[in-house]
């Protein structure tokens, strides 16, 4: 039975970023774990722990040593190993001499090929003594680490100066220097509650050592004990609620090393601030947690969670209060001395913000936004005058001073300001929602001008970028087109916006006065269409389903929505295998005769058999049934009148031979296949669907 053992590797250092540590902590491990699979060493399991000021791996039951493994060599063929006398040839004598044995303790190989001459070779396995330096070396270098910084005279690099490298192997130390420092089994508790070294014996002792030293190293565990503490605090204020943003969560476990929750109060006067500037410069700038009641009204609360296990708690949270009182009576400024400047009167400004070095300024982009804005808003029946009106001062928030401050603000404080000065309420609200949606899966504006705007940006942004050559290639997309590209896409078809792409894309860039891009609108609504397949995918929509659709070229992404939701209805029905095969058929057929087909009408005297006629009858009382559907866009209905063609399209091909050598009956049935065919394109080529 093979011996195992817990391995442990601490890595201590100065205080880490708190933004990268947890990922920093995620690669260590699976770094490690990566590297110990591919060596074939054994063990149970592995986790990471970190804290402001370490990465730690524990890895339990791992295998003392790899398995020992058998090298077999083969050399001559037998035949040529010895000489009609037994003796053995230069070859045999030469492989023997290589493997390090003499020719009697060669072993004769048999194999489907014949018989060898050959060795086998017993090659022991590594200890971990032996593996681990290099293993942990390999892993750290491994880390994504943007920027590795050097300290004192040492030549290591890593992403903050190490302090100490503890490496155990149960009882045992692990020699060996890494990032510049003597492994060893100590370690550093609580910088403030306790002073010198700790000293680990053995790695299970790991957690509780550190625990008895005011750190608890178990990230998971630290994090669910900050939920805990503040679900504490609120369960002792009724009708009160902390808003715990996970991102915030995750970072302030980032920033603590043995977490207190306390619960601060700032003046009510500040309430008269915008929540959203109030939060901000809590989440932001003090990483507090507000707090708001069961309206989700803000109240003049907030989280702090500490370091210190304080014996006066009241005087940290006074400190905590008058940090925050600081930063909000600067918030309060801000929006004080924002409100005496309207936002109209900010336009000017905006000449002297570049866009884009070849597109111009933020007032150019603005106007183009605009015009836009007025253009969709006639088509969809909206009011063109507040669209103009809203697509004007859209970017006007970004010269004040609370944006200036809280970038994060930019369009909240449009809202807030553009209500200030008696704008329309509808263009103060589309000012707010100008940017959704922010991410994958955020909401999408709530009103229709907010639509309307959102679309007008996003589209000028992609014409622009287009227009200059500035395409997203590989992982790089620094105006984030292929966000703005999936927002366009989800505003139109998820509010129903029966637009026509390419239209839209050909009125902006009619905006710009010069692009070195002639073909801005095709690429740009090839670029659009192209976020349609995986946004699909995710739905549980099949690619053949998708590619039914997208052969008919549609760029109308609403009208394209409901082709494919219509197909993937009719692929639910029994008769959508027969029908699709049939125009898989068809098509290939009608491909075939291209060129030879010159039948306008369909002749019924040509008729030779029943089902010649019983498609016919059939195809002339759908064809107007179908008009009239497709018209209004009801594509599930066209395919379900469809789907009552199955028998008559089946008795057609078992009775019918359409390439006959008759070339005007042959015409005619090409002709007949031909509205077949037209019929089922009025939704999509479902030939496709095989």
């Amino acid at each position: 039975m093979q011996l195992t053992n817990d391995f442990l590797v601490e890595i201590h250092t100065e205080e880490l970023p708190p933004k990268s540590l947890h990922k920093l902590a995620e690669h260590f491990l699976s770094e490690i774990k990566t590297r110990l699979d591919k060596l074939e060493l054994s063990y149970r399991s592995a986790e990471f722990f970190a804290t402001p000021r370490r990465l730690a791996v524990l890895v339990k039951k791992l295998a003392a040593k790899q398995s020992d493994t058998f090298v077999e060599r083969k050399g001559p063929a037998r035949d040529a190993a010895f000489d009609s006398s037994g003796n053995p040839t230069q070859a045999c004598i030469g492989f023997a001499k290589s493997c390090g044995v003499t020719v009697e303790e060669l072993k004769t190989i048999k194999t489907e090929q014949g018989e060898w001459m050959g060795y086998q070779q017993c090659v022991g396995g590594k200890t971990i003594q032996e593996i681990m330096p290099t293993l942990i070396q390999q892993a750290l270098a491994a880390l994504p680490i943007a920027k590795r910084m050097r300290w004192g005279a040492s030549t290591a690099q890593f992403v903050r100066p190490v302090q100490s490298v503890m490496m155990l192997y149960g009882n045992d130390i692990i020699d060996a220097e890494i990032l510049g420092q003597r492994t060893n089994r100590l370690t550093r508790g609580h910088r403030f509650h306790t002073k010198g070294w700790v000293t680990i014996q053995k790695p299970g002792s790991y957690l509780k050592a550190l625990e008895r030293k005011y750190v608890m190293a178990d990230f998971a565990k630290r994090k669910q004990t900050i939920r805990q503490q503040i679900q504490e605090i609120m369960n002792q204020h009724p009708g009160l609620h902390a808003i715990v943003d996970e991102n915030l969560l995750d970072e302030v476990t980032c920033l603590v090393e043995w977490p207190i929750a306390l619960l601060g109060r700032f003046d009510e006067k500040f309430l008269t601030v915008p929540a959203e500037a109030l939060i901000a410069a809590m989440q932001e700038h003090q990483r507090y947690f507000p707090v708001v009641n069961s309206e989700k009204k803000l109240m003049p609360y907030f989280i702090t969670v500490s370091n210190i296990e304080s014996k006066n708690r009241q005087s940290v949270i006074d400190g905590n209060e008058r940090v925050l009182r600081a930063r909000l009576s600067d918030a309060a400024f801000f929006f004080e001395t924002d409100k005496k400047r309207k936002l109209d009167e900010r336009l000017t400004d905006l000449k002297n913000i570049i866009f884009q070095a070849k597109l111009g300024t933020v007032f150019d982009k603005s106007e183009r936004v605009a015009h836009l804005a007025k253009f969709i808003a006639n088509k969809i029946g909206l009011d063109a005058e507040n669209a103009e009106r809203a697509g004007l001062l859209c970017k006007t928030d970004l010269v004040t001073q609370m944006v200036g401050e809280f970038p994060e603000l930019q369009g909240t404080m449009g809202y807030y300001y553009a209500s200030h000065d008696g704008e329309n309420q509808g263009v103060a609200e589309a000012l707010q929602e100008q940017y959704a949606p922010r991410f994958s899966g955020d909401n999408l504006p709530k009103s229709s001008l907010g639509c309307v705007l959102a679309l007008a940006d996003r589209i000028d942004t992609l014409v622009g970028i287009f227009g200059i050559h500035q395409i997203p290639t590989g992982d790089k997309d620094p105006y984030a087109l292929r966000r703005a590209a999936l927002g366009v896409l989800r505003i139109l078809i998820e509010k129903k916006f029966n637009l026509d792409l390419e239209k839209l894309l050909s009125s902006a860039a009619r905006q710009y006065k010069h692009l070195d891009n002639q073909n801005v609108v095709t690429d740009v609504s090839k670029f659009i269409f192209e976020r349609l397949k995986p946004w699909y995918q995710d739905q549980g929509i099949s690619s053949g389903v998708f590619a039914a659709v997208a052969a008919l070229k549609i760029s109308n992404p609403y009208d394209f929505n409901l082709r494919i939701q219509a197909v993937q209805q009719f692929k639910k029905m029994p008769e959508a295998e027969s029908l699709s095969i049939a125009n898989k058929r068809v098509a290939n057929i009608l491909a075939k005769a291209n060129g030879s087909m010159h039948a306008q009408t369909l002749n019924k005297d040509l008729f030779e058999h029943d089902a010649e006629r019983a498609l016919a009858t059939e195809l002339s009382t759908k064809l107007q049934v179908i008009s009239g559907l497709s018209a209004s866009g009801n594509y599930g209905k066209i395919l379900g009148e469809l789907a009552g063609l199955r028998k008559t399209v089946d008795d057609f091909f078992e009775h019918v031979m359409v390439m006959t050598d008759d070339l005007p009956r042959r015409e005619n049935r090409l002709f007949m296949l031909k509205q077949l065919r037209d019929l089922f394109l009025h939704a999509a080529d479902i030939a496709l669907l095989q």
